[in-house]
């Protein structure tokens, strides 16, 4: 072979390598750019559905005594004297100091991260969300009314309502599996940003 020819040659393939490396550079960059802007859009979305999921899991945790048995101490037997009625009797002064106040914190600490889940997304967490939501503020709804009265009565902040409470067990078993159903779409929505955007 020629001398020239094999110099040719030599360059060609030299010029093909260094071509290839570039492109091999630049690929490996983009993907690590990839990666890392995932990583950015993932961690919010992740602090926010686990904010959220704690918050409604206090929530369930704090008033799961009180549904399951200290309800039940407020409701009066029915006229025949026989079967307890579904409406508690319900006084602020029969709970804990602060027991209330928790519970109302809670469920406002669901909506506001409830809403962090529906800004951050995906959209498909919306129906999740609400429904957690909507099971919260059910649950607590008879301390809001107490926390209202006290707030306009001139009961030293002593307060009383009457309250149907027979479906709250039912209730918090549907907030317990909502939560469920929440962290799994919640996995799903991250562990999807991972499939659909990595190369």
């Amino acid at each position: 072979m020629d001398a020239g020819i094999a110099a040719v040659l030599g360059a060609a393939v030299g010029t093909a390598g260094t071509v290839m490396t570039g492109w091999a550079s630049r690929s490996l960059a983009k993907m690590q750019m990839r990666a890392e802007g995932l990583r950015e859009r993932r961690e919010p979305r992740r602090s926010s559905y686990e904010a959220f999921s704690s918050a409604a899991a206090a929530l369930h945790d704090h008033l799961q005594p009180w549904i399951t048995f200290g309800r039940l101490l407020g409701q009066t037997p029915s006229s025949a004297g026989e079967a307890v009625g579904p409406v508690s009797y319900l006084r602020s002064s029969e709970f804990k100091e602060g027991y209330m106040v928790r519970a109302i914190d809670l469920t406002e600490d669901i909506s506001r991260y409830g809403r962090h889940v529906v800004l951050d997304g995906p959209s498909d967490l919306e129906p999740s969300v609400a429904k957690v939501t909507e099971l919260a503020s059910g649950l607590v709804a008879p301390f809001r009314i107490m926390q209202s009265f006290s707030h306009i009565s001139d009961a030293a902040g002593e307060s009383a309502v009457a309250y149907d409470t027979s479906k709250f067990p039912d209730r918090l078993k549907e907030l317990d599996r909502s939560i469920q159903g929440f962290l799994l779409h919640a996995s799903a929505a991250l562990d999807g940003d991972v499939s659909a955007r990595l190369p």
